[in-house]
């Protein structure tokens, strides 16, 4: 099956609702693009080559912390000089700029800069220090609803090619909500998705059971329309590891016929750089600029140093701390790949709320969904309770899973939990 193109809108489709829907978008992004410019933080892209500010240097954030980040310079697209690092601070002028976002730059913005003069050096660091001055318009970005402030964004970081949604099949026990609301993301950035499932040792025990805790998330969760009674009455008391391996099994296979490459691997294998999955991943992430972002503790950095970053991400050594998820990681860094490529290695994420958006927007963002577009008998139809709903007749004939749609009435409905459990729908397995 060839793989759909992995973008928000397929050109090829024809949807009045969606053109209109995608018009509105374009002027809500100009008139915040005008406030910007207002403040001249954030240059249009065609006036970014013929900026003339003295001694001023492209570059590339490559970390942020709360007072300050850290920038390496970027001559040519694309090209970063990450052993080349500068501490910057945002130009004075532009503090008191009105903005949406909770923060001014975020790691893999495209900045300009210029040289710090003796008066306006932020601290007595060794490193050369800068300014930003300017900031280049984001291609894509990873962001969320602010945990502590809801109506702000907090955007993760920028102008990548690829996100690497990285969860664990157990310890902590993935969440397929969560996956989904990734891909989701990714879609209407336009940003292709992969997928890594890690720590697959845990899944090899054949007489194996999962703790009472895991089989008591997946009763709570319940993705597959079963009722608590229905999975604690299951093989095992609902704590088998083989009809487990066989879900996640059926789930990989989805997302691959979907179009979606999925990784499977065990981070902290002996000899795992022989492993084929990880050769494999290496060849996605080579020439690419890629984030890896999931919950807390599911082995993203252990992964991103298998392909040996030119600074080595910090990990628990003790095996049961590893697989407790615990953050490992406290800050995003934009690394450079010894294998090729970039990647972003973000923070574990225990919340993940993404906007609300119409109808419209987010069926397009469930590739399975967008061939029915525009068959309902309603233009505006939200594919929930209105009749003659051709997603919903999907769904009972089996074209469209469940538990995919159960997700997507989750993000519609604003009823999926922080960590992408839904709750409270009711969508029975026949």
């Amino acid at each position: 099956m060839s793989k759909p193109p992995h973008r928000f809108w397929d050109e090829d489709e024809n949807s009045e609702s969606f053109e209109k829907f995608s018009k509105i978008r374009k002027r809500e992004k100009g008139k915040s693009r005008a406030g910007d410019l207002a403040t001249r933080f954030e240059i249009p892209e065609k006036e970014w080559e013929s900026q003339s500010v003295e001694g001023a240097f492209a570059a590339r954030v490559v970390e942020v912390h709360k007072r300050y980040a850290f920038v390496s310079p970027e001559a040519e697209r694309g090209q970063v000089k990450t052993n080349d690092v500068w501490l910057a601070t945002i130009a004075r002028r532009h503090l008191t700029a009105r903005r949406e976002q909770r923060n001014f730059v975020c790691v893999g913005d495209r900045v300009l800069c210029r040289p710090a003069r003796e008066d306006e050096l932020a601290s007595t660091s060794e490193l050369p220090q800068c300014l930003v001055e300017a900031l280049a318009p984001r291609a894509t970005r990873l962001a969320r609803r602010d945990p502590m402030t809801p109506e702000r964004e907090h955007i993760l970081c920028s102008n990548v090619d690829q996100l690497a949604v990285v969860a664990s099949f157990r310890k902590p026990l993935v969440k397929w909500g969560l996956i989904d609301r990734y891909l989701v993301l990714a879609e209407s950035e336009g940003i292709k998705p992969l997928i890594i499932l890690n720590k697959r040792d845990l899944l090899d025990d054949e007489a194996g059971e999962l703790e009472r805790s895991e089989a008591a998330e997946i009763a709570r969760e319940g993705n597959d329309g079963a009722s608590e009674a229905k999975v604690a009455g299951s093989a095992g008391g609902g704590r088998d590891l083989r009809s487990f391996r066989r879900k996640c099994e059926d789930r990989i296979a989805l997302y691959r016929s979907l179009g979606y490459e999925v990784f499977t691997m065990q981070a902290n294998m002996k000899g795992v750089a022989r492993d084929p999955e990880v050769k494999r991943l290496a060849a996605a992430l080579k020439g690419k600029i890629t984030a890896f972002s999931g919950h807390s503790g599911v082995g993203k950095s252990s992964i991103v140093n298998l392909y040996k970053p030119e600074l080595v991400q910090a990990v628990e050594p003790d095996e049961d701390i590893f697989y407790k998820g615990r953050h490992t990681t406290s800050y995003a860094s934009f690394l450079k790949l010894g294998s090729g490529g970039y990647v972003i290695d973000t923070p574990g994420v225990r919340s993940f709320l993404i906007r609300e958006d119409s109808p419209i927007h987010l069926t397009h963002c469930f590739v399975e969904m967008r061939p029915i577009l525009g068959k309902c008998a309603f233009r505006e139809c939200r594919h929930v309770d209105e009749p003659d709903c051709q997603v919903r007749a999907a769904v009972e004939s089996g074209k469209i899973t469940r538990w995919r749609y159960k997700s997507y009435l989750g993000l519609l409905l604003g009823t999926t939990g922080r960590q992408g459990r839904t709750r409270d729908l009711e969508v029975e397995e026949p």
